[in-house]
C-alpha cells in the first residue's frame, strides 16, 4: 500500500475517533452558541446575473410510487421549467415559521440543525433564452445566479453531451458554527440527503441522476473558481461530487473525458462572507483532505439486488408525490402513546431502504455498506426488541461473527433480511445511547446505521465520506416514508458511539454507527406559526 494512502486512512481514522460523544465528554465544540456570528443561511453571489425560475403555480397529482417508479410518470424534457421543478421539490424552501419575532425558513432537503452546509451549483447548456453557463441555486429566491457563462465551442460540446450537471458542495463552517468538530459528519450525511432529495425530484420528471465518480473533488473546486476568490478564513467551500441529469442513459465516462478537458471559466462575482468572526477547526481542514478521492475508476463489488417475497407487496399512501416532499419536517417531540406504526408499514419502509431497489440509491456509484440497527418499540404485530436489518446479504456471516454472540438472528420474514437480535423494551437504551433524547425512546421505532469501517478505509480513504452520503439517503427514505403513513421521522446526529457499538457486542472498528434516526407520532408545537415557502416572494 502506497504511503500517502496509510497516511489519509490514518487521519480519517483518526477524525472519526475524535469527533465521537462520550458520556463524560462530548466531541469538541465551542459549547456555545454566538448568536453574532451565526452564519448567513444562503449563499449569494450578488452581482451576478439572475436567471428567474418560475415558482409551480400548482401541485402535480402524481401517485406515492412515482417517487420510486419512474415509469409512473411522462418524460419531462429538459427546460429552465422543469428545473426549476426539480430544483422546488429537492433544494428549495418547504415552508416558514414564525414564532414570537423569530421567523427561519425550512427546505425540502433535511440538514443537522436546519444549518444547511451543502450548496448546490447547475452547469447547463445552451437554452434559447440563455447560454451555456455555470449557475448557482439560490434556494430563498429560487433563481440561478450566472457565476460564468461559456464560450460558443464549449456550449455546443455541453449540449452535444445532452442533459445538464450538478455540482453539491459543502461549507463546513456552517455546521462547526454550532457543533464544533462533528460538522465534516454532519456535512456528509447532509449531502447524502441532498442527493437522495434530487434523486426523488428527477425521479417525478422521468430523469436518471448519477454521480460520476471519475471527476474528483480537487478539479471540481477548480473549475468552481474557489482559487479565484480565496474564502474567508474559515468558511472554506469544497466540491463534494459532480452528478449528472438526463432523460436517457448517462455515459459517465464520456462525461468525465469531456469535463478532464475543461479549463476554469472566469469568474468575476465573489461569495458573500457568512459570520464576522469563525473558529479554526483544524482537524475538520485534516480530513477534508484526506477523504477526497482520486477520481479513479471505483471497485464495483459483484452485489445482485436483494429478492423480496411477493408477499410484500408496496403499500399506497393517501398523499400525492409531490405532498409527501413538500410536508417533510423533522420531529422535535413524539407522543409515546400514539407512535405506533403497523407491521405491513414498517416492512415497506424497510424494503425501500434495500439497495437493490433502484431510486434514490441508483445516484450512487458506490457498493453499499450500511446496515440498520433497529430498536423496535411500537410496532403492531412484532415483538418489542432490538433487531438487524441486513442490507447487502455479503455482510451477513461477517455481522454475525463480530455482534453479541448471544444474539439469536431469528428470521421475522421469509424473503426479508430483518432478524430478531434480542427480545424486550430498549426504549431506555435507546434513548440513552442517543444522547438522552427522549424523541429516541418515545418513538414507533429507532435505529443506528451501522457501516463497514475498518477494512473498508484502510483500503481507500475517500469512502469515507461516501459511506455517510449512504447514511443519508438512507435517512431520506426513512423521512418520505413517515410522512407517507401520518408519521414523522428525524435524524439524530449526537449519540454515544462507543456505547451503541458495546450494546451490539463489536470488539473492534470492523463495524461503526454513523447516524441515528427515530421515527413517531410528532407533538405539533401550537406556538408555531407557518407560512407558505415563497410567501416572501409574492407579496
Amino acid at each position: 500500500m502506497r504511503l500517502e494512502q496509510v497516511k489519509r486512512s490514518a487521519t480519517v481514522k483518526i477524525y472519526h475517533q475524535e469527533s465521537k460523544h462520550f458520556p463524560h465528554r462530548p466531541a469538541r465544540s465551542p459549547g456555545y452558541l454566538d448568536w453574532e456570528n451565526q452564519p448567513v443561511p444562503f449563499r449569494s453571489y450578488q452581482d451576478a446575473p439572475k436567471i428567474r425560475l418560475p415558482l409551480p403555480d400548482k401541485e402535480r397529482e402524481l401517485p406515492y410510487c412515482a417517487l420510486y417508479d419512474a415509469n409512473s410518470t411522462p418524460l419531462s424534457a429538459i427546460s429552465i421549467a422543469s428545473i426549476s421543478t426539480m430544483l422546488s421539490l429537492s433544494m428549495g424552501l418547504s415552508a416558514w415559521k414564525k414564532m414570537g419575532n423569530s421567523e427561519w425558513a425550512l427546505r425540502i432537503n433535511p440538514s443537522s440543525g436546519n444549518l444547511h452546509p451543502t450548496e448546490c451549483y447547475l452547469l447547463l447548456p445552451g437554452f434559447e433564452q440563455h447560454p451555456a453557463c455555470l449557475t448557482h441555486y439560490h434556494p430563498y429566491l429560487h433563481l440561478l445566479e450566472q457565476t460564468a457563462i461559456f464560450n460558443r465551442q464549449d456550449t455546443d460540446k455541453v449540449s452535444a453531451i445532452g442533459g445538464f450537471g450538478i455540482i453539491l458542495t459543502s461549507i463546513a463552517w456552517r455546521e462547526a458554527w454550532k457543533y464544533g468538530e462533528r460538522a465534516y459528519r454532519y456535512c456528509q450525511h447532509d449531502l447524502g440527503h441532498a442527493l437522495a432529495a434530487l434523486r426523488f425530484a428527477c425521479n417525478l420528471n422521468s430523469w436518471k441522476i448519477t454521480v460520476i465518480p471519475q471527476v474528483a473533488e480537487q478539479p471540481l473546486d477548480r473549475f468552481l473558481g474557489f482559487a479565484q476568490f480565496p474564502a474567508v478564513d474559515g468558511e472554506v467551500e469544497h466540491a463534494d461530487c459532480l452528478c449528472w441529469v438526463d432523460g436517457k442513459e448517462i455515459n459517465a465516462q464520456k462525461i468525465a473525458e469531456w469535463f478532464a478537458k475543461q479549463q476554469p471559466p472566469h469568474y468575476q462575482y465573489p461569495p458573500n462572507q457568512l459570520s464576522a468572526h469563525h473558529i479554526d477547526w483544524e482537524l475538520i481542514a485534516r480530513v477534508q483532505q484526506a477523504g477526497q478521492s482520486t477520481g479513479t475508476n471505483i471497485k464495483q463489488q459483484n452485489m445482485p439486488p436483494l429478492q423480496t417475497t411477493s408477499s410484500l407487496q408496496a403499500l399506497n399512501s393517501s398523499y400525492s408525490a409531490e405532498a409527501i416532499i413538500r410536508k417533510r419536517r423533522s420531529a422535535q417531540s413524539f407522543d409515546r402513546n400514539s407512535s405506533q406504526i403497523d407491521c405491513a408499514t414498517f416492512l415497506d419502509t424497510l424494503t425501500k431502504t434495500l439497495p437493490g431497489n433502484s431510486c434514490p440509491f441508483d445516484i450512487s456509484p458506490y457498493p453499499p455498506q450500511v446496515h440498520l440497527a433497529i430498536f423496535v418499540h411500537a410496532v403492531s404485530g412484532l415483538e418489542s426488541g432490538l433487531y438487524m436489518f441486513v442490507r447487502t446479504p455479503q455482510h451477513l456471516p461477517l455481522l454475525q461473527q463480530q455482534c453479541d454472540p448471544s444474539f439469536q438472528w431469528q428470521l421475522v420474514r421469509e424473503g426479508l433480511p430483518l432478524y430478531l437480535l434480542q427480545k424486550g423494551d430498549f426504549r431506555d437504551k435507546a434513548q440513552a445511547l442517543s444522547c438522552d433524547q427522549a424523541i429516541a425512546g418515545d418513538s414507533a421505532y429507532s435505529l443506528g446505521m451501522i457501516a463497514r469501517f475498518e477494512p473498508l478505509l484502510t483500503e481507500d480513504a475517500s469512502l469515507y465520506p461516501r459511506l455517510f452520503w449512504e447514511t443519508g439517503l438512507i435517512g431520506q427514505v426513512l423521512y418520505l416514508q413517515a410522512e407517507a403513513f401520518d408519521l414523522r421521522g428525524t435524524g439524530i446526529g449526537c449519540f454515544f458511539d462507543e456505547q451503541m457499538h458495546k450494546l451490539l457486542g463489536f470488539k473492534n472498528n470492523h463495524w461503526q454507527s454513523l447516524y441515528h434516526f427515530t421515527v413517531g407520532k410528532p407533538i405539533e408545537d401550537l406556538r408555531l406559526e407557518t407560512k407558505a415557502p415563497y410567501y416572501h416572494l409574492q407579496k
